[in-house]
C-alpha cells in the first residue's frame, strides 16, 4: 500500500510563481482549521513519519489550488506552499502543475471529484475512528473498494463515481488506504461542519 507523500501519477509540473493570495486565503484558514484538529499533519509513530491530508479549492472550469506535497507537518502554510493544477487526465494518471513545488500527492483524485461534481472545496484528512467506523459499517459513509490504493488512477475512479452520485457536502472513507477519508463541499463551513458532525459520531461508536 502506498504511503502519503508519495506521486503516483505523471507529473507534468512548470516551475512558476504560487497563486495569488486572493487565491489562497480562504482555503489557508480551511486548511488551518484541519490540522487544528489532527486531521492533516505528521506523526512520527504513524505511515513512515510522513506527512498526510491535503485541501484544494476549484478556481475555475477544472483547475484548482492545492497544498504542496509533504506540507502535512506545517502549522501553516506559506505562499509558495500552494500549487495550481491547471489540468488532469484520472483517465491516463497525468496532471499538470504551475508553482514553487509539486502538488499533492492526492491531487489526481481532487481533480477526479472536481470533474464528477461542482464542489468549491475538497479534502483529504485522516481519522483513524472514523475510517474503522466506516470502513465496517458502524456509519453510514460511501466507501472506496480495498482494492483502490492511495494516489491511483483506481482510486481516482473510486472517488469520481462517488461524487457524481452524492449530494453536497458528502464525504467517503478510502479503504484501500489506512486512515484515509475524501471529502467535497461547497463552502469551509460546510466542509468543517460535515466533518465535525462524523467525528462526534465516531467517538460514540463501540
Amino acid at each position: 500500500m502506498a504511503s502519503d507523500g508519495v506521486i503516483q501519477f505523471q507529473l507534468h509540473h512548470r516551475a512558476a510563481p504560487p497563486p495569488e493570495a486572493a487565491a489562497t486565503e480562504v482555503i489557508s484558514r480551511l486548511r488551518d482549521a484541519l490540522h487544528a484538529r489532527g486531521w492533516i499533519g505528521r506523526d512520527p509513530a504513524r505511515y513512515g513519519g510522513l506527512g498526510y491530508g491535503n485541501v484544494s479549492r476549484r478556481m475555475e472550469a477544472q483547475a484548482f489550488v492545492v497544498s504542496a506535497t509533504q506540507t502535512g507537518h506545517l502549522a501553516t502554510l506559506a505562499a509558495g506552499d500552494w500549487v495550481t493544477v491547471t489540468r488532469a487526465s484520472p483517465a491516463t494518471n497525468e496532471l499538470w502543475s504551475d508553482g514553487a513545488c509539486k502538488p499533492s500527492s492526492e491531487s489526481l483524485t481532487h481533480a477526479a471529484i472536481y470533474q464528477a461534481c461542482v464542489a468549491t472545496f475538497v479534502c483529504h484528512i485522516h481519522h483513524p475512528a472514523l475510517w474503522k467506523a466506516a470502513c465496517r459499517g458502524a456509519i453510514a459513509l460511501p466507501t472506496t473498494p480495498a482494492s483502490a490504493t492511495y494516489g491511483t488512477p483506481a482510486m481516482a475512479a473510486a472517488l469520481s463515481a462517488i461524487a457524481a452520485g452524492s449530494s453536497l457536502p458528502f464525504a467517503a472513507a478510502m479503504t484501500g488506504h489506512e486512515d484515509g477519508l475524501m471529502a467535497a463541499a461547497d463552502s469551509p463551513a460546510e466542509l468543517l461542519d460535515l466533518l465535525d458532525r462524523l467525528s462526534a459520531e465516531a467517538a460514540t461508536v463501540r
